[in-house]
């Protein structure tokens, strides 16, 4: 009798035990899993602060260098405005038409640098963009620059016959 008696204690004390040890585990691993979210959720705030910082570093190199660009054009367009204004003829009317063109881009592209500093959305995509933009009234200043000074040369050897 004794043997059957120890053998129904077992089975009791095997039925409270396995769930105790259940719980135990799912404990532990329930916490485990918390602590890697926290982990995660740490690693990922500091990996954003160090993109903002970075952000911050670029936009205001990016932004004196946009500076320095947008003081070089407008340089030449009142370069180009000057040499138009000393010749009176027909010739620089659309000449003028098109520095006036390139002073409105350059307005515009003042005022969209001012723009992006405020809210500074789309990083790469404005940063890109607007080098885009920079390089084609650059190149026009150019173009426009050379145009002139040929026409410049053409007067004068006509002046000179």
């Amino acid at each position: 009798m004794n043997q059957g008696h120890f053998k129904g204690k077992k089975f009791f004390l095997l039925i409270l035990i396995i769930p105790l040890i259940g719980g135990i585990i799912f404990t532990g691993y329930r916490s485990s899993a918390r602590k890697q979210e926290a982990d995660q959720a740490k690693a990922l705030s500091l990996l954003n602060a160090g993109l903002e910082a970075a952000t911050t570093e670029d936009w205001e190199s990016f932004r004196s260098q946009s500076d320095l660009r947008i003081r070089d054009v407008d340089t030449g367009i009142t370069e180009l405005t000057t040499k138009t204004e000393k010749r009176e003829e027909k010739t620089d009317a659309p000449n003028g038409k098109k520095i006036s063109n390139l002073e409105e881009q350059i307005k515009f592209m003042k005022a969209r640098l001012e723009n992006f500093g405020k809210s500074q959305r789309n990083w790469e995509s404005f940063k890109r963009g607007f080098n885009n933009e920079m390089d084609v009234i650059e190149e026009a200043l150019k173009k426009l620059t050379a145009d002139i000074e040929n026409n410049n040369e053409t007067v004068i050897v006509r002046t000179g016959e």
